[in-house]
């Protein structure tokens, strides 16, 4: 019995699909009058209007191809600016590894000169300044002591009687 409920369900079904395809019938034989007549339509539309609907045509399309060619042009543009933006930056950074690179390497440099000036005993600047200091204040030192030397003889200094004493005895030999 089961299996007679199975073929009656399946005759039904059947059944109910026939009567929709009954009712569409008329729709769809109705929807496609409406496309044909639609189409001629166009076609005795085309034929009235003739030239002037083809050179209306014609100037829409030269609308649209300019207006195309304007977008292509400015996505170019963007594309174009966007790369450059990009090859920017990309060549600023590099710029500022190779500057880093080449600061660090002054660095290492000046470092190892220093060094080795170092361990050859050559005086750095601060040294330098020392030194020439201490020499100028050596100078000041020595240039007092020659000031009060003198004033003390009178103004005159050991070198004088020596010099005498030498003239007269080569006029005597």
């Amino acid at each position: 019995m089961a299996a007679r409920k199975k073929t009656s369900n399946v005759g039904s079904k059947a059944r109910k699909g026939r009567a929709k395809a009954t009712r569409a019938q008329p729709n769809l034989i109705e929807n496609v009058q409406q496309i044909w007549l639609a189409g001629m339509g166009a076609v005795a539309k085309a034929q009235k209007e003739g030239p002037a609907a083809f050179h209306d045509a014609v100037s829409e399309g030269l609308k649209l191809l300019t207006r195309s060619r304007s977008n292509a042009e400015q996505m170019i543009r963007d594309a174009f600016d966007a790369a450059q933006g990009s090859m920017q930056t990309r060549l600023g950074s590099a710029r500022d590894q190779a500057t880093e690179t080449w600061d660090n390497l002054e660095a290492l440099f000046q470092n190892r000169v220093h060094k080795a000036m170092q361990q050859l005993g050559v005086p750095n600047a601060e040294e330098i300044r020392l030194l020439t200091k201490r020499v100028a204040e050596l100078n000041d030192n020595v240039k007092a002591l020659s000031a009060r030397r003198g004033r003390g003889r009178g103004g005159r200094g050991k070198t004088a009687p020596r010099a005498r004493a030498k003239r007269k005895t080569r006029a005597a030999g």
